[in-house]
């Protein structure tokens, strides 16, 4: 027993043991996480003349990336979360009403770097998709709203911890901004309200990847 635990330590200690970044190698990382919601400003929607928040909301999805070299990979990401949509700006001691809900699939490509080839590899990640945003307004509340589906970029940072060359735990931080402005008046070049214009979640992600 004594002796086992010896090689075990010596394992763990050795860099080579846990060498990441093998080039031409797939990483597959199911995932769950908590997206942190984001207000639409009154005027977005024209049917609704009233602040409205996307609120906090869980979430759950895929990240399948290819690593092309030891430090660079090109990740897709796809996740699907529903919201509930309440009245207000998050004012502080604000009550807030729901007044429905928004469920919200979004398709990701991007590209990561990381930093280091030990059992803990910080990284890097950015890219563009497309968020589909499906809002449904409660009975009482009366109305209807269609679904659209609209620009999305993302950035963001995270860690890997390595157990073994092929599996490692994986957290990620990102923001996701989703352009919703619906006024074909206003260029993205033009003096624009930017609380109009973009919808910001922050999202905090938990996955375990396997490296194929």
């Amino acid at each position: 027993m004594r002796r086992l635990l010896v090689v075990l330590c010596l394992a763990l200690a050795t860099p080579q043991a846990f060498a990441q970044g093998t080039p031409n190698t797939v990483e597959l990382t199911p995932t769950v996480g908590y997206w942190f919601g984001d207000t639409i400003s009154r005027g977005t929607i024209d049917t609704v003349p009233f602040d409205v928040t996307v609120d906090d909301a869980p979430s759950y999805g895929l990240r399948i990336g290819y690593r092309f070299t030891p430090n660079w990979a090109f990740e897709g990401f796809l996740a699907r979360g529903r919201a509930d949509l309440v009245t207000g700006n998050r004012e502080l001691f604000g009550g807030q009403s729901r007044i429905g809900r928004m469920d919200m699939t979004t398709a990701e490509a991007n590209m990561e770097v990381s930093f280091g080839h030990s059992r803990l590899v910080p990284f890097l990640a950015g890219g563009i998709g497309a968020m589909r945003l499906e809002p449904t307004l409660d009975a009482s509340t009366g109305g209807t709203l269609s679904s659209d589906t609209r620009f999305v970029g993302d950035f963001g940072g995270g860690l890997k911890l390595f157990f073994t060359p092929q599996v490692a735990l994986r957290f990620d931080w990102r923001g996701h901004s989703v352009n919703i402005d619906n006024r074909h008046d206003c260029g993205w070049w033009d003096d624009c309200s930017n609380d109009r214009n973009w919808l910001t979640f922050t999202e905090v992600g938990l996955g375990l990847t396997f490296v194929l």
